[in-house]
């Protein structure tokens, strides 16, 4: 299995330019993917470069409501011309952003493409290939992201902290190991994890996605939350790639406890699983 880094917050000296988002291409044996789109339709431009056919995408999976993981869901329609994009049925919902000044930014999806018939609304678990599952339902044993407290929901008139029903993870399981691909986590990575176990009777062998820990370096206690998490991942026994809306702040703190279990992703990688 290969997984191309289309889009990532970082890029490397050289190599394609990244953006606020994720996008993963995913090449299995039998099986081609995209995972997330990132904003634009910058990824697009970086398959290119990468040598990653985006026409060869036999299936295309949106994590959440959210742009930075959908916002090209456009592009990718345009250049793949057959491909399903699995999405769930509440990601087209209305997803909102607190910011400092009070007022909220709409941070969703376009509703326009809500309907598009290439477009398949999923929930619970959805197998869409051999050896590939979506999932969401996640529990909650562990705790969510704080940074999840300025993200909200609006339905009609009502608007409340978004519970994140939308989000879905995808597994992946070839020549006998596992990989679970996740986008921000906003359930928690660690809740993730332990629903991905459940599925398959065992734990994922990697784990690569965003796990929405970003922490401000000045706080008393910066660095609780991610060391918290990565001492749960770490009784896992798997390898995790990390990036996006993790923060290098966080991912910092969970290095002091994951060490070489641990790497970071940048825009252009290549992964060889």
């Amino acid at each position: 299995m290969k997984v191309f880094v289309l889009v990532e917050n970082t890029s490397g000296p050289g190599g394609p330019e990244g953006e606020h988002g994720l996008s993963l291409y995913i090449k299995m044996k039998k099986t081609v993917f995209l995972f997330d789109t990132g904003q634009s339709d910058r990824f697009v431009r970086n398959a290119e470069i990468l040598g990653a056919d985006l026409r060869e995408v036999d299936a295309a999976v949106i994590s959440h409501g959210h742009y930075d993981h959908g916002g090209g869901m456009a592009a990718f329609l345009a250049a793949n011309g057959h491909a399903p994009v699995y999405v769930h049925r509440r990601a087209f919902e209305t997803h909102l952003s607190l910011r400092s000044d009070g007022s909220y930014a709409d941070i969703g999806l376009d509703p326009g493409l809500e309907h598009n018939g290439r477009v398949v609304l999923t929930d619970g678990e959805t197998n869409i290939s051999e050896g590939a599952v979506l999932f969401c339902d996640v529990g909650n044993a562990c705790p969510v992201p704080s940074g999840n407290g300025n993200l909200f929901l609006k339905i009609e008139n009502d608007l409340r902290p978004d519970d994140f029903a939308h989000e879905q993870s995808l597994l992946l399981e070839e020549e006998g190991k596992t990989v679970l691909i996740s986008g921000c986590s906003h359930r928690g990575i660690a809740n993730i994890v332990e629903k991905a176990r459940d599925i398959v009777g065992r734990y994922p062998d990697t784990v690569i996605g965003g796990f929405h820990l970003k922490t401000r370096s000045c706080s008393p206690d910066a660095g609780s939350e991610a060391r918290s998490v990565s001492e749960v991942l770490l009784k896992t026994g798997a390898d995790f790639y990390t990036g996006h809306c993790t923060g290098e702040t966080a991912y910092g703190h969970m290095k002091e406890v994951l060490g070489d279990r641990l790497s970071a992703l940048k825009t252009g990688d290549v992964l060889e699983i």
